[in-house]
C-alpha cells in the first residue's frame, strides 16, 4: 500500500508539471517568440515582468501557396503582469478595428505581435502544440 501511495504521488506531481506552464525564458526589452503555454520572465528597468502565450484564438490567414482574396488573420491570447498585476488580452497579426488590433500598452509597456507560426500551409494540420509559437515585441513607453 505505502509503493502505491508513493506511486501515486509522483504521477499527481509529474502530471501536475507537465500542465504548467514552463518558465524557462528570460523576458528583455525587444523581440522574443514564445511556444504556446510558455511564459518569459524577467526584469525590465527595475519592474519584474511576465510574457506569457497563453492560446491560438484563430488563424484566418491565406495558406501558403494560395491565392486568397484577404490576407487573413492570426488571434491570439496573451498574459502580462508587470510587479503582481496581471493583465489578459487577445492580439492579432494585423490591426483592422474594431476587430483585430496588433499592438497594446499595458501598464506602460507596448506589446506588438509580430507573426505566429507556422503559417498555414507549411505544416500538414494540425501542427504539433510544440511547433507553435508567437513572435513579440516589448518595450518600456
Amino acid at each position: 500500500m505505502k509503493t502505491f501511495l508513493i506511486i501515486l504521488s509522483i504521477a499527481t506531481i509529474a502530471l501536475g508539471n507537465s500542465c504548467s506552464k514552463s518558465h524557462n525564458k528570460r523576458l528583455t526589452e525587444g523581440t522574443i517568440a514564445l511556444k504556446l503555454h510558455e511564459i518569459a520572465e524577467g526584469r525590465i528597468e527595475g519592474d519584474r515582468v511576465k510574457l506569457g502565450f497563453d492560446a491560438v484564438v484563430s488563424d484566418s490567414r491565406c495558406p501558403a501557396n494560395a491565392i486568397c482574396i484577404w490576407q487573413g488573420a492570426a488571434t491570439a491570447a496573451f498574459s502580462f503582469t508587470k510587479n503582481g498585476d496581471t493583465h489578459r488580452f487577445n492580439l492579432s497579426t494585423l490591426t483592422m478595428k474594431p476587430h483585430y488590433t496588433k499592438d497594446t500598452v499595458l501598464a506602460g509597456y507596448k506589446i506588438e505581435f509580430i507573426n505566429l507560426l507556422p503559417y498555414p500551409g507549411t505544416f500538414t494540420p494540425p501542427a504539433p502544440e510544440s511547433q507553435i509559437k508567437a513572435e513579440l515585441k516589448i518595450i518600456k513607453q
